[in-house]
């Protein structure tokens, strides 16, 4: 079995490639069911800088994995192979490592990516793709990337989309004292933006969702207007400044929301597919941002910045998965070696008791047990080789069992 994964990201591809591969969860486990036929394990994930199919197949050819992204988002396969990522074995393990540890994100060490490797390997579940190696790998990617931002020292508060959002309000306006901002959508990013803006207190922050149930407590115990869906049209010309994460399939807010006469304002889309209409840059006294022109985060080369530090982490979990992954794809051999090892202990066993005059048949489960005992002894130093050397380990097997 081989382990291929293909990623069409922010540093691959822009977002006009990236929204057409957004699929919705619904979507995302339709498209895991008809990779059935191609795999026996494969996880989807999908987040607004990303997409990334990670499968296990007997010869898993990255290639394949384009050609078949390329048939859902109805594109040709040329098209996106010029803009993806490719990965077979330790290189797609190191890949999703450094995923979940926030060092492939446009903010560095940011945390949502976190829940959306969870729910990516929650929906293979649903789906019936998650099989022990995907699962493996996930769980170990997590704990890399929980343990690398410790190490690292990066705060968790700090590290979002959400945060360069409300920086680049910040730069675009000089300060956010006296200004208005409403922010639409109310899920992880939207409440990170809103948490945001409150520790700059501008003059009034105005939040909508679809649904109201979305809002947190604290909303309201900090000053901000929580408005109905159908309201805050009417206030989109009263503020200075837009941010837009609501998630959804297609943009929400439009060309004609913006009415003339209009002020001077800022509009941040934080959605892929793209939740504001492109065509709202042409208007005049708009500026129009998206999620590829926020500025990432400064990256420090010294080894003791954090960075480096995290990088360390990761490089450790991926030795550890590679050594669990060797030991499991030598799972059959082991087992084959085992039945061979035992048949031919017992026929020995029995034919000893004969030689010695003694029916083996009442000590049937004496010679069974003594030929488990001699093949977990003939087998205890190639079990301590796995490590170290596989492959010598698989020739090790191969030659015990005649094969």
């Amino acid at each position: 079995m081989q382990l291929a994964s293909v990623a069409i990201t922010h540093r691959t591809a822009p977002i006009e490639v990236r929204e057409r591969l957004g699929f919705p969860l619904e979507r995302q486990i339709e498209l895991l069911g008809t990779w059935r036929d191609r795999a026996h394990e494969a996880v989807l994930l999908v987040t607004c800088h990303r997409t990334e199919l990670y499968w296990v197949a007997d010869a898993a050819d990255p290639r394949i994995g384009v050609e078949w992204l390329a048939a859902a988002a109805g594109m040709e396969a040329s098209e996106l192979e010029s803009c993806a990522w490719l990965g077979r074995e330790v290189r797609a393990v190191r890949h999703l490592m450094r995923v979940a540890a926030g060092l492939d994100s446009r903010v560095l060490g940011e945390t949502q990516i976190l829940g959306q490797v969870r729910r990516a390997r929650a929906l293979a579940r649903e789906a019936g793709m998650l099989g022990p190696i995907l699962d493996r790998l996930i769980s170990l990617a997590l704990a890399a990337g929980r343990a690398a931002r410790i190490r690292a020292g990066l705060t968790p508060d700090e590290r979002s989309l959400a945060r360069l959002a409300v920086q680049e309000a910040e730069r675009h306006f000089g300060s956010l004292a006296g200004r208005s901002v409403l922010v639409l959508g109310a899920g992880d990013t939207g409440q990170l933006a809103v948490a945001a803006l409150s520790r700059r207190r501008p003059r009034a922050v105005f939040w909508s969702n679809r649904s109201r149930d979305r809002f947190p407590r604290w909303a309201s115990e900090n000053g901000i207007v929580v408005l109905d869906w159908s309201d805050w049209p009417a206030r989109l010309q009263e503020v200075d400044a837009v941010i837009v994460a609501t998630g959804a399939p297609e943009p929400v807010v439009r060309r004609p929301h913006f009415a003339v006469p209009r002020r001077p304002q800022l509009v941040i889309d934080l959605a892929v597919p793209r939740n504001v209409e492109p065509s709202v840059a042409e208007l005049p006294d708009i500026r129009l941002v998206t999620v590829d022109d926020l500025r990432e985060d400064p990256c420090s080369d010294s080894p003791e910045a954090p960075p480096a530090r995290a990088e360390l982490v990761v490089a450790t979990y991926v030795e550890r998965f590679l050594r669990w992954y060797r030991a499991h794809l030598l799972a059959p051999e082991l087992e084959a070696t085992q039945l061979v090892l035992r048949a031919l202990s017992e026929r020995e066993i029995a034919r000893a008791f004969r030689a010695a005059g003694v029916d083996p048949q009442p000590v049937a489960e004496v010679i069974r047990r003594a030929a488990r005992s001699l093949t977990e002894k003939t087998l205890a130093p190639v079990y301590r080789a796995i490590d170290e050397d596989p492959e010598r380990a698989a020739s090790t097997l191969r030659v015990l069992r005649g094969a």
